[in-house]
């Protein structure tokens, strides 16, 4: 059975953007909050999911495979990998990423960085490109381990006390050392809200966002909030506002057991009040 925490939060006051359609908000947003408020309105509009983009999903243009960091080199781990949810526009930009699991938390640096870096294929749909959702897998190596398989070295490995004891940790508790989605009854302290920015859009008739909506997402390692998708919303205004207000939204960063990095899942009842204008003072 999979657990979803649940919270609540009722907005009543926040930053305005008034009278503004959806296209029309970019001027207030850099770059990266357009593009992910441009996959929030994706998600509202259609509901993509993983690989459901028709013709052909996204696609990494090659098998990235880089060097295993130095310090889990004595660790012997077999074929590490990194696998990711990403979502890609349809130029091929990545535009919102949520590491799913690794054997170990100690790739995921490295990986993040090659992912940033990495080429894709955007997903077709009647043959054009579009923005879509899809798992994407990340793979490391160590160079001394595949030359010794091809018999171009004969020295063994492990040799030192240093890295006997290192692999001794590792093997007696890898479970400690797994990147995965944590349930929330495994965190090792409550999910904790370090800032947000709540953000009230008003329709093009000028009113403001009213009303309620419950919205799924992801918190992940560094306390940001990754793949939100929209359960329930009474209005697109609302869910808009919502959806930028996760946008402005910052968590702690997220650990189980003895601090080992993870991610959890949150579905988040969210409601907006009418903002009321205050009235003039009166003048004697």
């Amino acid at each position: 059975m999979n657990f979803v925490h649940q919270c609540a939060l009722t907005v009543r006051t926040g930053i305005l953007i008034h009278g503004q359609t959806f296209s029309a908000m970019k001027k207030y947003l850099d770059v990266r909050s357009w593009a992910r408020l441009s996959l929030f309105a994706v998600l509202l509009a259609v509901g993509l999911r993983a690989a459901e983009a028709g013709d052909r999903p996204i696609q990494l243009t090659e098998k990235y495979e880089t060097v295993i960091p130095v310090p889990l080199q004595s660790l012997l781990l077999d074929n590490p990998t990194v696998r990711y949810f990403v979502t890609v526009n349809e130029e091929g930009k990545l535009v919102d990423y949520l590491a799913l699991d690794a054997m170990h938390f100690g790739l995921l640096d490295r990986a993040d960085v090659i992912l940033k870096q990495a080429v894709f294929s955007p997903a077709l749909a009647a043959a054009k490109a579009v923005q879509a959702s899809g798992e994407v897998t990340l793979y490391f190596f160590d160079p001394e381990q595949r030359a010794l398989r091809s018999g171009l070295i004969t020295r063994p490995f492990g040799l030192s006390q240093t890295d006997a004891t290192s692999r001794r940790v590792y093997e007696t508790s890898k479970d400690r050392f797994v990147y995965r989605r944590a349930e929330p009854a495994e965190l090792d302290q409550p999910i904790t809200e370090l800032e947000t920015k709540i953000m009230v859009l008003t329709d093009a008739n000028g009113q403001t966002a009213s009303g309620a909506c419950v919205v799924d997402f992801y918190i992940d390692r560094r306390g940001e909030v990754r793949a939100p998708r929209m359960v329930s919303s009474d209005n697109e205004t609302v869910a808009l506002s919502a959806l930028l207000t996760l946008q402005h939204t910052r968590y702690a960063p997220i650990s189980r057991a003895k601090g080992t990095p993870a991610y959890v899942k949150v579905r988040l009842p969210m409601s907006f009040a009418p903002v009321v204008a205050a009235k003039p003072a009166e003048t004697k």
